[in-house]
């Protein structure tokens, strides 16, 4: 497998703090382009849960120079998409376009972020929308295992607070508290200006100098605060035929060093990420006990967790967490087993190179490294960190965290279902 072309990657801080950042794909004809906040649902105080994901939407009901209908023609009518979210770490804005629309993307975002017009009007049918957004959600029993894992886990600290809030959350947040959170945009936050395709660094630079020239000097990142539980929380619910499962721990920051994060990331591909890990393999090939079983990793900046997903029929959730209890102490036993971390390596180094040909995935890594991990580590970095890792440094890693890591099971199961007894698997 031939090595990875070094990026061209650029960094600029503006005086006011703007933080422009590129990533250079000559060959390209598109370029994906946004800007991120380093604020998200964990920073939220109990009365404004909800607040940034309202916010996201909000800013897309018009500025003061477009419409609602102007800023979605602005850039779909070039064949672009404009694209926005919100995770438990930050909120984000991105446009996907030709090349060429590069500076009419970051004006209709910067328009978005610098200029809203917050009318009541707006705010109050949006509200509606994000309720009914939340009640689909609440449809979804395998999204609502991951937020009932999520708020036993993380209870004591942000990362246990839903996204979008509830529907009582959303129902009481205020107009006030919508221009509270735009004047912290304006004078608080750092603003991550980020681009990856065919978008020249020194022109960007110059643009965002000029859109976003109302944004004053912001360096008040929101503070993190991480803890973590062990328990087993149920939840029986009408209308869902299976027991949807999400059981999983955490790791502290130390586990966010470079190496140890690829010792973790080698850990989960082997265990749950595709068709031929382990725990597909044996719960869904060997035994047919779940249509869809997976482990995922969410990193934040002070920690990251690592948890496995399924959904079984109620009586056979018991045996479908003991095989994936049994299948995680077998590693943390035994290590890899003969040329599995070789694949598990290729794995991950070819899914980062098919990656590489995407702009939107270019730029996502640009934002989510320096908002997740404080600065951007090149394909260059992570395959060498990869590949000059040995088993021994892989094993020491996963075990030392497993053995400090606290369980937390997470169950949304039908209302008729029996209660199943956990406890051993904690």
């Amino acid at each position: 497998m031939k090595k990875i072309q070094r990026s061209h990657y650029r960094r600029t801080v503006l005086p006011n703090g703007v933080v422009v950042q590129t990533d250079y794909m000559p060959h390209a004809y598109s370029a994906s382009v946004g800007a991120w906040l380093p604020r998200g649902s964990r920073h939220e105080k109990a009365d404004e849960f909800g607040l940034s994901h309202f916010y996201e939407h909000l800013v897309f009901k018009g500025t003061e120079n477009r419409s609602a209908l102007d800023i979605a023609r602005s850039v779909e009518d070039r064949g672009g998409n404009l694209e926005a979210y919100t995770t438990r770490q930050e909120t984000g804005f991105y446009a996907n376009v030709v090349a060429e629309d590069v500076p009419l993307a970051v004006d209709v975002i910067a328009d978005m972020l610098m200029n809203p017009r917050f009318e009541k009007s707006d705010m109050e049918k949006e509200r509606k929308v994000i309720i009914e957004e939340i009640h689909s959600y609440d449809d979804i029993p395998e999204e609502l295992a991951g937020d009932v894992f999520n708020a036993a886990h993380f209870a004591g600290c942000g990362i246990a607070h839903s996204i979008t809030g509830k529907a009582r959350d959303v129902r009481s947040l205020t107009l006030e508290q919508m221009w509270e959170y735009e004047r912290q945009v304006l004078e608080d936050f750092p603003v991550y200006v980020c681009a990856a395709g065919k978008v020249d660094h020194e022109t960007l630079v110059d643009i965002c100098r000029k859109k976003f020239s109302a944004k004053k000097s912001g360096k008040k990142t929101p503070s993190d605060v991480y803890c973590a539980n062990s328990g087993i929380k149920i939840v029986s619910k009408q209308d869902v035929q299976q027991s949807n499962l999400f059981w999983g721990t955490s790791f502290g920051s130390d586990m966010l060093e470079p190496r140890n994060r690829y010792a973790i990331s080698l850990f989960n591909v082997a265990m749950g990420a595709g068709m031929s890990s382990r725990l597909f393999q044996k719960i869904r090939e060997e035994r047919g006990l779940a249509y869809s079983v997976y482990s995922t990793i969410d990193v934040y900046r002070d920690c990251l967790d690592w948890g496995v997903a399924l959904a079984t029929e109620p009586r056979r959730l018991k045996t479908a967490v003991s095989l994936s209890s049994d299948e995680i102490n077998r590693f943390l036993r035994d290590g890899f087993t003969k040329g599995e971390l070789d694949r598990t390596r290729a794995n991950i180094l070819g899914n980062m190179r098919v990656g590489a040909d995407s702009p939107e995935k270019r730029v996502m890594r640009l934002a989510e490294q320096t908002l997740h991990l404080g600065r951007v580590f090149s394909m260059h970095e992570v395959e060498r960190g990869l590949l000059t890792l040995t088993e021994d440094e892989v094993m020491d890693v996963v075990r030392t965290a497993f053995e400090a890591g606290k369980r937390t099971i997470a169950v949304v199961q039908p209302d008729d279902a029996k209660k199943t007894d956990l406890k051993e698997f904690l």
